[in-house]
């Protein structure tokens, strides 16, 4: 082998290394996580019209520190240093010409054993013919939420049912800010 070439790979390797050595040395990194789910609002009856709680399935309870996104980091809850959410919308996906417009009104919460609740988005304009709605993010961070025994999300809905059957899509991201221990344990075992 060339002297030049081995120069130009052991360069790379000390950066490689100088890199991983920063990295273990507890900086942060952000991991993107999001998902969605769905849930169907049924028509309005002469006796029930009100929009009541939406009940967003697998959205209610979830484990952040289980999605894929954060497993391919190698990342575990001990590695979490700060998780907000960073996007959430609600769409009307069924039927074609859906919009959201029965809705007055809609706040996100986060809710976990021994943790206050927290407020984390709002939406209070939900315009005729519109089928998607942007939420006014609150920049909370939940990070002690994620990490607990179990994290659920919960809404407060103002308006009445739709005139007929409706289902909504609601989409999220969480920017998780974790240390770089984790990536580091990833490489370890990668060793």
């Amino acid at each position: 082998m060339n002297y030049g070439v081995m120069k130009t790979v052991g360069l790379r390797t000390g950066l490689v290394a100088a890199l991983l050595a920063i990295a273990c040395q507890g900086q942060l990194f952000n991991v993107r996580v999001s998902g969605d789910a769905t849930t169907t609002v049924p028509a309005r009856t002469a006796l029930e019209q009100l929009v009541g709680d939406f009940g967003f399935g697998e959205f209610v309870s979830m484990d952040l520190t289980e999605s894929q996104e954060l497993q391919n980091q190698g990342v575990e809850p001990g590695d979490i240093a700060s998780a907000r959410l960073v996007r959430f919308d609600l769409e009307a996906i069924d039927p074609d010409d859906a919009d959201l417009s029965f809705l007055d009104s809609m706040s996100i919460y986060v809710e976990a054993p021994d943790l206050p609740r927290v407020l984390l988005a709002t939406a209070s304009e939900f315009p005729e013919g519109e089928a998607v709605v942007e939420f006014e993010l609150t920049g909370e961070d939940i990070a002690d939420h994620v990490v607990s025994q179990s994290m659920t999300f919960s809404t407060e809905v103002n308006g009445r049912r739709p005139t007929s059957r409706t289902e909504v899509l609601a989409s999220y991201a969480v920017r998780v800010g974790v240390t770089g221990q984790g990536a580091c344990a990833q490489t370890r075992r990668g060793d």
